[in-house]
C-alpha cells in the first residue's frame, strides 16, 4: 500500500560523466567567483556527490476526490494505491524514560519524520472494512418506523468482519489470495484494539505494515474476534458521517425513499493507522473522506466487496516541526469546554488536559466572565440548532457582551478568548446572521468584525475544518448585500468601498483554509473551480450537500 524513497542506481560510466561535468561546472563557477552551496547534507556514491532525494510527497488528490482514470501521481512514481507521508508510529514513554525518541500522549501514535508545511498530505489510506450504503439504506427503509440507523450501520460492518472470519475457516476451499487478504485485513483491524492489549512496538516500520494491511504473507498468526470484541472495537475506533449525523441521513431516505436517492456515499469505515492518532482541541491534522480510482482488493470480488472502496485523506492544517504528534480533535471543535469534557469522559474515558482546555478553563473562571459562562452554556444546552436564532432581547445582547468583556478583562489573553470564541462559535455565526439580516451598515461592519475573529480563532485551533469553512457563508452573504447596495446607488459611499474590500481579502483568506483542507489539486486549475464551486454550493445552500455531484465535504 505504500512505499520508501529508494536510492536512484547510477551506472558507473554515467557516473564518470556526471563526475567530468560537475569538475567543469565547478572551474567554470569558480572562474565566475560563484560559491559552492553548503545547504543540507549530501550522500555520496562513489566520486558523485548527489543531493538527498526529494522528500515523498502527493501532489494531486484530485481523483481521489472528484474521481479519476488517471493514476495519482507522486515525485516518485504513478500509484493507484494509498500515499503514506512523512509519518511513523510511535508510543508513549515509559515513565521517567529519556530515550530522545518522540513523545505521544497516549499508548500508541502517528509522529512526523520531517518538518511538514501547512497542507501536507499526511496520508491517503483505504478502509479495512466499510458499510455498504445500498444495503444499509435498504434495511432501514424496510424497518422505517423506529429504526435506528446507527445500529444498521454497525451491524452491516460487524457481519462483514464475520464475512472474513468465515473466509478463514473455509481455508481448503478459499482462493490463497482471498485467506492472505482475509489474514491482513483481520489482523489490521485487531491491533487498532487499545494499547494495553497488542504488543510494544519493537519495529514501528512492521506496525505500519500491519495497521494499513500490507503485512508480509510469511505471518500465519490465528485472530480470534469474538462478537462483542468486534463492536467495541467499531463503536471507539470507527470513523462515521463526517458531515450529516446518522439522523439527519436517516430523514433524508425517509423523506426521499422513492426517488432513489443517497444523500451519502460513506456511513462508516475502520481505518486502523487512524484509530492510533491521540486527541487534542487544538489538532494540527484534518480529514476527508473520497474514494478509490480502481480496485484495491488484492483478492476476489468478495473480498473487494467487504473493503469498500473509500479511503481517508489527511492533511496537515499547520506547520508541524519534525518529531510532532499528529493529533486531531475526537470532537466537533465547536462545542463548549464542559459539553468536550464530559462527551471524551463519557465514550474515551479521558479528561483532556491540552493547552486549549486548561487556558480555557482558566479563562471561564475569571470572576468578570463567570456570569456569562453560565449564560452562553444555558443557550447552548437548551436550544437546538433550528431554535438558537430565536433568541430572547436578552439572548441577542449575549455576543457583544462577551465582546466587551474580553476588552475590559486584561486576565483573559487574546489565546484564551479565541478557545472561547471557538468553544461558542455556533452562538457567533447565529448572531453573525441575525445581524446581517437587518441590513444595517453598522451592523454589517459588526458582522464582519466578528467573522473575522472568528477565523483567527480557527486559525489559532482547528484551522481547516468544516465549521472554519462555514465562515465563508458569511463573507459571501456580506459581499451579495454590499453588491446589491452598491447597484442601487450611482457608486458605493467610501465606508462602503471600504468593507467590500476587506470582505472580498477575508474571502480569499478562507479559500485558502479550503485548500489546506483538500490539498494540492495538480496542474488542472479546473479542479480547483470545483472544488470552490462545490465549497459555495455545500456551505451556501440549505440542502445544498443534497445537490453536489461530489460528497467528499
Amino acid at each position: 500500500f505504500y512505499s520508501y524513497s529508494t536510492a536512484k542506481q547510477v551506472c558507473p560510466k554515467r557516473a564518470s560523466k556526471d563526475k567530468d561535468s560537475l569538475e567543469r561546472m565547478g572551474a567554470k563557477n569558480k572562474k565566475k567567483g560563484k560559491k559552492k552551496s553548503t545547504g543540507g547534507q549530501s550522500r555520496k556514491l562513489g566520486a558523485v556527490s548527489l543531493a538527498p532525494p526529494a522528500p515523498r510527497t502527493l501532489k494531486d488528490v484530485s481523483p481521489f476526490l472528484f474521481g479519476s482514470t488517471t493514476p495519482v501521481q507522486t515525485n516518485e512514481q504513478n500509484i493507484w494505491e494509498p500515499f503514506i507521508g512523512p509519518i511513523s508510529i510511535a508510543e508513549q514513554r515509559a515513565e521517567g524514560s529519556n530515550d530522545g525518541n518522540p513523545i505521544v500522549v497516549h499508548g500508541r501514535g502517528l509522529v512526523t519524520t520531517r518538518d511538514v508545511a501547512q497542507g501536507e498530505c499526511l496520508f491517503v489510506i483505504p478502509s479495512v472494512v466499510s458499510a455498504s450504503v445500498s444495503q444499509v439504506r435498504s434495511l432501514y427503509l424496510q424497518e422505517r418506523d423506529g429504526a435506528d440507523l446507527q445500529r444498521i450501520t454497525e451491524e452491516n460492518v460487524v457481519e462483514k468482519i464475520e464475512s472474513l472470519c468465515e473466509i478463514m475457516d473455509d481455508e481448503e476451499i478459499q482462493p490463497a489470495e482471498n485467506i492472505d487478504r482475509a489474514r491482513r485485513l483481520l489482523r489490521a483491524f485487531s491491533s487498532q484494539m487499545s494499547s494495553e492489549a497488542v504488543p510494544s512496538i519493537e519495529n514501528p516500520d512492521k506496525w505500519m505494515d500491519i495497521l494499513v494491511a500490507n503485512e508480509s504473507s510469511t505471518c500465519k498468526d490465528t485472530i480470534d474476534l469474538d462478537r462483542d470484541t468486534i463492536i467495541d472495537t467499531i463503536r471507539r475506533n470507527a470513523f462515521g458521517p463526517d458531515f450529516h449525523n446518522y439522523d439527519k441521513i436517516a430523514h433524508w431516505w425517509t423523506e426521499n425513499s422513492n426517488t432513489g436517492k443517497h444523500c451519502y456515499d460513506r456511513l462508516m469505515g475502520a481505518y486502523p493507522l487512524s484509530a492510533i492518532i491521540n486527541h487534542s482541541c487544538i489538532p494540527n491534522a484534518v480529514r476527508v473522506f473520497g474514494s478509490m480510482v480502481s480496485p484495491k482488493s488484492k483478492g476476489t470480488s468478495e473480498i473487494g466487496d467487504i473493503e469498500g472502496s473509500e479511503v481517508m485523506i489527511v492533511h496537515a492544517n499547520s506547520n508541524i516541526p519534525k518529531g510532532t504528534e499528529i493529533t486531531w480533535s475526537y470532537l466537533p471543535p465547536c462545542t463548549p469546554l464542559a459539553e468536550r469534557r464530559q462527551n471524551l469522559l463519557s465514550k474515551y474515558g479521558f479528561t483532556c488536559q491540552c493547552m486549549r482546555c486548561v487556558k480555557e478553563e482558566m479563562a471561564l473562571n475569571v470572576a468578570e466572565f463567570k456570569e456569562l459562562r453560565t449564560l452562553a452554556d444555558s443557550c447552548w444546552s437548551s436550544c437546538d440548532e433550528n431554535q438558537r436564532n430565536q433568541w430572547s432581547a436578552t439572548m441577542k445582547d449575549l455576543i457583544p457582551s462577551i465582546e466587551k468583556a474580553f476588552a475590559s478583562t486584561k486576565e483573559i489573553s487574546n489565546e484564551s478568548q479565541r478557545y472561547i470564541r471557538i468553544g461558542y462559535s455556533a452562538l457567533y455565526m447565529d448572531y453573525c446572521n441575525m445581524t446581517i439580516s437587518f441590513n444595517d451598515e453598522d451592523k454589517i461592519d459588526e458582522a464582519l468584525k466578528l467573522g473575522t475573529q472568528l477565523h483567527f480563532s480557527f486559525v489559532t485551533c482547528n484551522n481547516a475544518s468544516t465549521e472554519h469553512l462555514s465562515i465563508i457563508h458569511l463573507c459571501y452573504d456580506l459581499s451579495s448585500i454590499l453588491h446589491t447596495r452598491a447597484m442601487k446607488g450611482s457608486s458605493p459611499g467610501a465606508a462602503t468601498a471600504k468593507t467590500m474590500t476587506k470582505v472580498r481579502f477575508w474571502t480569499e483568506q478562507l479559500k485558502k483554509a479550503i485548500m489546506t483542507r483538500y490539498g494540492e489539486l495538480g496542474e488542472d486549475i479546473e479542479n480547483v473551480r470545483k472544488l470552490m464551486k462545490h465549497s459555495k454550493m455545500v456551505l451556501r445552500n440549505l440542502k445544498g450537500w443534497y445537490l453536489a455531484d461530489d460528497k467528499f465535504i
